[in-house]
């Protein structure tokens, strides 16, 4: 089963709104605990790599242009 998308169909835009979303969790996380700044930064980090790696990963997987089929 491949996977096809939520918005729009489009794997890149679903990648966007799930990184917004971790920098706008990583924020207000921040922002009501900003003791655990030393926990946050590490975590935020490798989710922020893993994010890109994933980025790059469907990059290369698409070599046709949005809505032709391969």
């Amino acid at each position: 089963m491949e996977y096809t998308g939520i918005i729009k169909g489009s794997r890149t835009l679903d990648l966007t709104a799930v990184s917004m979303m971790v920098d706008a969790a990583s924020l207000s996380f921040l922002a009501y605990e900003p003791e655990k700044l030393g926990i946050t930064v590490p975590v935020y980090a490798a989710v922020r790599i893993v994010l890109g790696v994933l980025a790059a990963y469907l990059r290369f997987q698409t070599r046709h242009p949005v809505g032709e089929k391969p």
